[in-house]
């Protein structure tokens, strides 16, 4: 694997740690207020169905986005 071929996978690993660590910090937030005092399993299990949704239709798209396609060379 090509030194460039790494910085793009890192680049996009970067993305979507960013992405993830976003989107998972809003939705917990959103629900704080309803989930006040339920144990840890139920706010995950609350939580996880709008977080696989998000990072499936809105972080990883974007994050593809900031990429370029394979055998394409960036300007």
């Amino acid at each position: 694997m090509s030194i460039l071929a790494v910085l793009a996978h890192l680049r996009f690993l970067g993305l979507m740690m960013v992405g993830a660590y976003g989107l998972i910090n809003a939705i917990l937030t959103l629900l704080s207020p309803l989930t006040t005092g339920w144990p840890v399993w139920a706010t995950t299990l609350l939580a996880v169905p709008p977080m696989v949704v998000g990072m499936v239709h809105l972080v990883l798209p974007v994050a593809r986005r900031h990429l370029p396609r394979p055998g394409q060379t960036q300007a």
